[in-house]
């Protein structure tokens, strides 16, 4: 009966430890997932924070603006505008704004210079983020190709060092173990696509 109370308890003891190892092994992606995003968010957070207010009423309003119910609007809008014009003249009332309409052609021009201004001022924004990402992407890849050859240089190193292993010369393992240098792929890509072109 002991040894039977003993077996159980060292199998709920076993059972256990391999849950919370589970359960640990479960929740390391979910906190590096976690971590991630929170990283990201930093980011966006911190481009958001250093743009001034005018620069965040530009970006509010090109966003409404992008919609497509605005679209309808302005289109209702300059509709009305003319139709109303148009009855006033037929119905013998001086109209505010007669056919041709020079005052709405104005105010869609100016109007129309403005949007465009917003726009650009947007784009800037974005730009400015869209290169703070590539230069980190840039980063975090150079910085993955070195951790990656000093793996291959760890697992060659290890490979002569065991006797058990055979050791052999691996042309290609020793050139992977080595890290690439990022302007000389680029003076070298420059020079294929200035071959290409000419």
């Amino acid at each position: 009966m002991a040894l039977l109370y003993l077996m159980t308890e060292r199998a709920k003891g076993s059972f256990g430890s391999m849950a919370r190892s589970a359960t640990m092994a479960d929740d390391t992606p979910k906190k590096h997932v976690d971590e991630t995003i929170e990283a990201l968010a930093a980011i966006y957070e911190a481009h958001n924070a250093e743009a001034g207010l005018l620069q965040r009423l530009a970006d509010r309003f090109t966003g409404v603006l992008g919609q497509p119910v605005a679209t309808g609007i302005i289109l209702a809008m300059i509709l009305a505008w003319m139709a109303g014009n148009v009855v006033l003249a037929h119905i013998g009332v001086p109209a505010p704004d007669a056919f041709p309409f020079p005052s709405l052609e104005i105010s869609t021009t100016i109007a129309a210079l403005l949007v465009a201004l917003l726009i650009l001022t947007t784009q800037r924004h974005e730009d400015v983020l869209a290169e703070k990402r590539a230069r980190l992407t840039l980063q975090i890849a150079v910085l993955s190709e070195k951790k990656i050859a000093k793996v291959i240089e760890l697992l060659e190193d290890q490979r002569r060092d065991n006797p058990l292993l055979s050791s052999r010369l691996d042309a290609e393992a020793n050139s992977m173990a080595n890290a690439t240098d990022p302007q000389a792929n680029l003076a070298k890509l420059d020079e294929t696509e200035d071959r290409k072109g000419t």
